[in-house]
């Protein structure tokens, strides 16, 4: 945060001085004075061409500098606006990405999705039934449910684990009926996130949180 609020600085300061170039452009470039005129006026009466030439010199000089000026000073502003939108870009994608992917009290993806349905009417979804929220390390823990539509598919139970999920070595194939059972076993004390995987059509089941009490 104080990265992105030295940035804003930055961008006031380029803004700032980006004014005062023009100010001073535009101040350069003002009418001339009386005693100017004057001077330009007795300077007509010995040379033809009107104008002071040391006047003339100096005003260039000054515009070519203050011009010189203001374009790197727009260059400098342009980097730094970049800069910032990248940063926001940024955290809006690190945002984004601390949400765990697939943790979702939805089912899955829809049927129509699935290029194995063969109508968008017959919805597959991975039911889980009520079971143990707790339990002792190393404790057998049975997760059942049912498939529906998916009769003989081999699923896999996963954990939310270092930003990633991650399987259970062994996996459980549905019967015929679309039922399954599966058994995991957790050593490590603290709470756990599991959910039921379906590999081939990546439809999973709704999170399922489970307790190590050591």
């Amino acid at each position: 945060m104080a990265g992105h609020q030295g940035l804003d600085v930055l961008i006031g300061i380029a803004v700032a001085l980006l004014l005062t170039w023009l100010i001073l452009i535009a101040l350069a470039i003002r009418r001339p004075t009386s005693k100017v005129v004057q001077l330009e006026a007795a300077y007509r009466q010995f040379s033809s061409s009107g104008v002071l030439p040391s006047r003339n010199r100096r005003l260039r000089l000054t515009l070519l500098l203050l011009a010189l000026l203001v374009i790197l000073n727009v260059v400098w502003l342009g980097l730094l606006l970049s800069r910032a939108s990248d940063e926001r870009a940024g955290q809006s994608s690190t945002s984004q990405s601390a949400t765990p992917a697939g943790v979702s009290s939805s089912s899955g993806p829809s049927s129509a999705s699935d290029p194995r349905n063969g109508s968008a009417e017959e919805h597959k979804t991975i039911q889980l039934e009520d079971s143990a929220d707790s339990a002792k390390p190393f404790q057998t823990v049975p997760i059942q449910g049912t498939y529906r539509g998916g009769g003989g598919t081999l699923l896999r139970v996963q954990r939310w684990e270092s930003g990633k999920w991650l399987d259970f070595p062994l996996p459980t194939t549905t019967d015929e009926s679309g039922r399954f059972t599966a058994y995991v076993e957790l050593g490590q004390p603290g709470r756990y996130t599991l959910r039921v995987l379906d590999p081939d059509s990546g439809l999973t089941s709704k999170i399922l949180v489970l307790m190590i009490k050591g």
